[in-house]
């Protein structure tokens, strides 16, 4: 069946992991600075989106806007204003349905009721199959089907939506409770089907590879919208060489019953539009598809009456980003969610600056230098780059460190400490890079990712305390250490074990980092072998990673590229002759 003779195609437009990218940022999701600006290379932004769903919603009508996700948290819009911005520029973008992401919990229920509340004024749906608000008195009164039902083309369509369970772990959830993504969404289905609904769309928070298991086991599913893993799906060619896919754009899941279902999702932080359109025979199955990302590019203007709502939170958020805390020397890496996946120099200033604040204090014992023998967090909370030769603002503090957690101290056992370790690289991939991989501060840790999960540590050591000198020891099971990290880490969070002796009330993590960058200003963080990564015996190599992988050629900064130029090549070829000179005439024959 041709697809234009199909009896129904459903066109979606889709968003996920916008992270409060509310104005357009660089290609690769940090702040643009004027020079990005002057030559319109900033790409996505809420007006653009709001400008293309606006053209297609008027080119194909019936069209639905979904997001699955995690528009919350993530640039100094949301730590300075909250859920308010998010509420004012969401409720102006045209969503039909979206599903919770973990970040939608970060400020609490009471944070998270405002906000939906906010939606469903602006008739935004909010499907929440797996989600159960009854016990938690800020959100039990708010509306949160388990499915709903529109009609398009006198066809009924189906959509249900789920978050990862693994919320609770991950945010601050209060008494909200979570079930399983597979069954909920299948009993829901099953009674979608029953009551005569053959086409089915999913709206889910819960990562690419989980997306993929859902369709296959859920037969009735026809599309699955996803989000969470910041996934990058395209299909043939034309996609900025900056993003690599990795898989097709939709995604085809082929099920034993022989039945299909697609995935689809929209990489981060607003960069392009989803853009799917399915056609389905009269028996509601999926029998042809089209679309791709949207690259949200300067191609795309601005939506005049968006532009004219961030305005009046402008000067606001300005205001608070604007101070200049230092100046780095080098390039403070996060391009890639490099910190989930090795050392990074970001993550190593962070660490530093953990460990520092409860290290440089008056010790509690004369015989101990520090009262502190490192620090560590996970890498899933360092959100955006630090460009060099740039001077370090607000905005870009709370762009790294959205979160505002506080810095404490645990007091664990060796083996606890060890454990933690075998946690932060039990699921290592380079395709699902896990926010849980520890970044460290006076720790050094080996792994071989060659041995089964939990068996990966070859080498852990920590500074000493009870030292006259600082040096590196090997952890000790029945040791005690002191620890510094995040009380999202000491209370479970990326699934971590709660540490049952962990101080509270410990200043903002990004207060801390201000602090130390106003010390250490110029910053100069480097890659110390901090962490080191065996496969084997070889060590392992990051696709596209210069630092783990020299053949891979770091993309050049302007002075590099303008080095380039034909010119530069002809005085290289002149330096080579003249080092060369006199030549050796038996080796040139």
């Amino acid at each position: 069946l041709a697809r234009e003779e199909a009896p129904f195609t459903l066109t979606v437009l889709h968003t996920n992991d916008v992270h409060a990218h509310i104005e357009e940022s660089t290609k690769y999701g940090a702040m643009c600075s004027k020079k990005d600006k002057k030559n319109k290379t900033c790409v996505g932004g809420v007006a653009r989106i709001k400008t293309k769903v606006k053209e297609l919603k008027k080119q194909y009508p019936g069209a639905f806007f979904m997001n699955a996700g995690d528009f919350f948290q993530g640039t100094a819009w949301y730590s300075v204003l909250k859920e308010k911005i998010i509420s004012a520029v969401m409720t102006r973008m045209d969503y039909d349905y979206v599903c919770l992401g973990n970040h939608e919990f970060d400020d609490g229920p009471e944070g998270l009721a405002h906000h939906l509340l906010a939606l469903q004024q602006a008739n935004v749906t909010i499907v929440g199959t797996n989600t159960d608000f009854s016990e938690e008195p800020h959100l039990r009164n708010i509306s949160l089907p388990k499915s709903v039902t529109i009609k398009i083309n006198n066809v009924t369509v189906g959509i249900v939506g789920a978050v990862l369970p693994e919320t609770r772990f991950l945010s601050n959830t209060g008494k909200v409770k979570f079930e399983d993504e597979i069954r909920s969404i299948r009993q829901e289905a099953e009674k979608l089907e029953n009551e005569g609904v053959n086409v089915i769309v999913a709206i889910t928070h819960s990562g690419y590879p989980r997306d993929i298991e859902i369709v296959r086991q859920v037969k009735q599913l026809d599309l699955l919208v996803g989000g969470h893993t910041n996934t990058f799906l395209y299909h043939g060619k034309g996609y900025p060489r900056e993003n690599t896919p990795e898989g097709d754009y939709p995604t085809v899941v082929n099920r034993t019953d022989g039945s299909i279902g697609l995935v689809v999702q929209d990489y981060w932080f607003g960069k392009f539009l989803g853009f799917l359109r399915v056609s389905f025979d009269n028996d509601g199955k999926v029998i042809n598809w089209t679309g791709n990302p949207i690259l949200l590019n300067s191609s795309v203007e601005k939506d005049k009456g968006m532009l004219d709502v961030l305005d009046c939170y402008r000067e606001n958020v300005t205001r608070a980003i604007s101070e200049v805390i230092g100046i780095s020397k080098v390039k403070l890496e996060q391009a890639d969610q490099v910190c989930r996946l090795r050392e990074c120099n970001l993550g190593n200033l962070i660490a530093d600056g953990f460990f520092a604040f409860y290290a440089d204090r008056e010790s509690s014992e004369p015989n101990l230098w520090s009262d502190v023998n490192g620090a560590l967090f996970n890498g899933g909370a360092v959100r955006a780059p630090i460009p060099r030769n740039h001077n370090i603002t607000m905005g870009h503090i709370l762009a790294t460190m959205p979160f505002g957690m506080s810095v404490v101290i645990m007091t664990l056992n060796g083996s606890e400490l060890r454990s933690m370790f075998e946690y932060s690289v039990s699921e290592y991939s380079f395709k699902k890079k896990q926010g849980r991989f520890l970044q460290l501060s006076g720790i050094r840790v080996t792994y071989n990712l060659r041995y089964p999960p939990k068996c990966r540590v070859v080498s852990l050591q920590v500074l000493c305390r009870r030292c006259k000198v600082p040096r590196y020891e090997e952890v000790n099971d029945t040791g005690v250490y002191r620890i510094v990290t995040t009380d999202y880490i000491a209370r479970g969070g990326d699934g971590y074990p709660k540490a049952t002796n962990a101080t509270s009330g410990g200043p903002a993590d990004y207060s801390v980092l201000v602090d130390h960058i106003r010390k250490m200003t110029p910053v100069k963080s480097a890659i110390e072998g901090r962490i080191t990564l065996f496969n084997g015996s070889e060590p392992v190599m990051i696709p596209g990673d210069p630092v783990t992988n020299p053949s891979f050629r770091e993309e050049e900064e302007p002075a590099e590229r303008l080095l380039s130029s034909p010119l530069r090549k002809v005085k290289h070829a002149l330096n080579i002759i003249l080092r060369n000179w006199p030549f050796d005439q038996k080796k040139v024959s």
